[in-house]
């Protein structure tokens, strides 16, 4: 192949290469082989390439920082010196990282991680920075972080899908926690563990309440809490017992907006400090069946069309940030590539589709044998070769019907 020819002109001179740059090529498969010859390889660009599937470099001893941004990797194998990784853009589920002794920075944004023990033992090891903004994490353990405790230092959950946070740590060396744009309703004892940062954000989350025993550094410097639904309560009791922290909470809205007050969606909301707020008699059950009540009426197409219109919203949002990703690693490629680039990718669409087809089939003559031999079990009458799969179920809950009413 051509990377493999393109590989060979270099390898009398491989041996001395630490930097090697394939990015905007129409690459669609590279292993840790093709690249054996570097042996004191340390930088690797990837770049938008059309990498698919597994990528396993990890027997690459002396790689220190991997570019993999806008590719189609799903899973990710890497070595023990392994110092940043740049892997944004792909459709990520999995990373594993051979145990090493040096700090790490880990990018993985827009990708599809669900759990940061998606990231196994050796990545989530003594890691100072760690972005998983836009992926599909539902819940967060700060214990899963534990090996890196005393080297974390700035932490990117933005725009996933997070509505509980779970487990206390003390990392030593936090300085900006990043949950903005999840479903957050409790900002609970759990967030201790980022006592002293000096940047938070849990901005436009669901948030109700706030541990009241919470406290943060004296060195906090930016603390928003915009685009929530507080509990007025819970605000006064907070901020009675963190005044330096109300200063601050006023200052970043200052400082963002212009104003010395967030602006309400909601008309009737009032504000306690710079954060709109209403009374409720039982504030996290109140907005739970609240929330529940919008869930069932988006889904099943009854909601209101205020509802429906802050669902769309709260989507755009997340699709600017997505678009803004993508614009951010934009390589320039040329046209010729970028048409072999374009012929792999269909034919890489091609073949998932004959994968869900063949699977689809398979799933289909599974479910035809099962009924028919319900059929056989319970004697149906007038049962044909011709019937659905559909038809024949109909057919069988109405005769269990029948069994059941004799």
């Amino acid at each position: 192949s051509s990377l493999k020819q393109a590989l060979a002109s270099l390898r009398q001179s491989a041996w001395n290469v630490k930097e090697l740059d394939l990015s905007g090529n129409p690459l669609s498969q590279i292993s840790a082989a093709d690249l054996a010859p570097f042996t004191k390889l340390e930088l690797l660009n990837l770049s938008s390439n059309v990498l698919y599937e597994t990528l396993d470099l990890e027997s690459l001893s002396t790689l220190r920082t991997l570019d993999l941004n806008n590719n189609y990797v799903q899973e990710l194998l890497v070595g023990p010196s392994i110092e940043t990784l740049h892997a944004a853009n792909n459709n990520i589920s999995r990373v594993s990282c051979s145990r090493g002794q040096g700090k790490k920075n880990i990018y993985l944004a827009n990708n599809k991680i669900t759990m940061l023990r998606d990231l196994d033992e050796g990545c989530r090891s003594r890691v100072q920075y760690l972005d998983l903004k836009l992926n599909e994490i539902d819940t967060v353990n700060f214990a899963e972080l534990a090996a890196s405790s005393d080297t974390l230092e700035h932490l990117n959950l933005q725009y996933n899908f997070i509505y509980d946070v779970k487990g206390q740590v003390v990392f030593a060396k936090l300085k900006t926690l990043d949950l903005s744009s999840n479903k957050l309703a409790f900002m609970g004892p759990e967030f201790q563990s980022a006592a002293g940062v000096t940047w938070i954000s849990l901005r436009n989350n669901k948030l109700v309440l706030i541990e009241k025993a919470l406290r943060f550094s004296q060195n906090l410097e930016h603390f928003d809490l915009r685009g929530n639904g507080f509990h007025c309560g819970t605000l006064r009791d907070f901020f009675s017992k963190n005044q330096r922290v109300q200063t601050v909470a006023k200052q970043t809205v200052k400082r963002l907006t212009g104003q010395n007050e967030e602006e309400c969606t909601v008309p009737t909301l009032g504000h306690y400090g710079s954060y709109c707020c209403e009374d409720l008699p039982a504030p996290f059950a109140d907005r739970l069946i609240a929330l529940k009540r919008k869930e069932h009426a988006l889904l099943s197409g009854q909601g209101s069309e205020t509802e429906r219109l802050e669902c769309e919203r709260e989507n755009q949002a997340r699709q600017r940030e997505i678009d803004a990703l993508k614009e951010q690693y934009r390589t320039v490629i040329d046209q010729v590539t970028l048409r072999k680039q374009a012929k792999i990718t269909l034919e890489q669409k091609k073949k998932a589709l004959d994968e869900q087809v063949s699977n689809g089939r398979r799933a289909h003559a599974e479910l035809d044998g099962t009924l028919k031999q319900a059929v056989g079990q319970i004697e149906l009458q007038h049962a044909t070769e011709e019937q659905s799969p559909l038809q024949l179920l109909r057919a069988i809950v109405k005769r269990y019907e029948e069994m059941y009413v004799e």
